[in-house]
């Protein structure tokens, strides 16, 4: 429980980063917006400065956050609601965790977390003594995940047919080698819930080493987009006066 619990707690902070980073962002561009482009509007109409393109932009956005920036504010989190309130629907949740697997760049490690999450609670039912059936049911339940649910019920036909569980994660590609290698030796030894649960083990591993390589890449990268979105902010609002002098 303790691994389990840690492993949470590094994803929920890998996913965290960029979107604190981003608010960040959005709340230095909002008061740059605000507060500062306003002060540069006052100045350049009282020298007459003919304002270049980006300038003009940044000028209708800070009136448009000055005026309406309640209702944007609205907006966006009727927006938020919406899509909350979209993936409810079963068939985009459907494709919703579809794509979550199939994503670029975070796919695997979306793969590596769902398999886990439902590898680790079948293992854990199996060891106190319910059916590999049940299990089935119960974990896929647990992923709460759909498509990893139409892949349990999948799972729990063919252990209905007496298929063992090695052989029916191996039809599945989700389920990475080593959890299909752990499943099937676990079976011969009578020891499968153990073997699951090392099994596991290995993959949350590998998913902390795909955490820690994925915020060492955003790190910069984060920084580095930040830093450009604010900079071209500021030589829009800069841009007319370097014209102004050049005069």
């Amino acid at each position: 429980l303790e691994k389990k619990a840690h492993l949470r707690n590094k994803i929920r902070s890998a996913f965290v980063y960029p979107v604190s980073v981003g608010v960040v962002c959005i709340g230095i561009l909002g008061c740059l917006l605000i507060f500062v482009v306003p002060v540069f509007i006052k100045l350049y109409k009282s020298l007459h400065v003919e304002l270049p393109w980006p300038t003009l932009f940044l000028v209708n956005l800070s009136y448009m956050l000055r005026g309406w920036g309640v209702f944007v504010l609205i907006g966006g989190a009727a927006g938020v609601w919406l899509i909350g309130r979209t993936l409810k629907d079963p068939k985009v949740r459907r494709r919703w965790d579809r794509f979550k697997l199939d994503m670029p760049l975070l796919g695997k490690l979306n793969r590596l977390i769902l398999v886990s999450r439902f590898i680790r609670p079948f293992a854990m039912l199996i060891s106190v003594g319910l059916s590999v059936i049940d299990a089935l049911r119960l974990a896929g339940r647990i992923a709460a995940n759909e498509k990893m649910a139409e892949i349990a019920g999948e799972l729990e036909k063919s252990a209905r047919a007496g298929n063992p569980v090695g052989r029916a994660l191996k039809a599945h590609s989700v389920f990475p080698p080593v959890i299909v290698q752990m499943a099937a030796s676990g079976e011969q030894v009578g020891r499968l819930a153990d073997m699951l649960g090392k099994g596991v083990d290995i993959l949350d591993r590998d998913i902390e080493r795909i955490i820690d390589s994925l915020v060492i890449k955003l790190e910069p990268a984060l920084t580095l987009v930040m830093g450009l979105v604010i900079g071209l902010v500021l030589m829009g609002v800069y841009l007319p006066m370097f014209d102004y002098m050049t005069y």
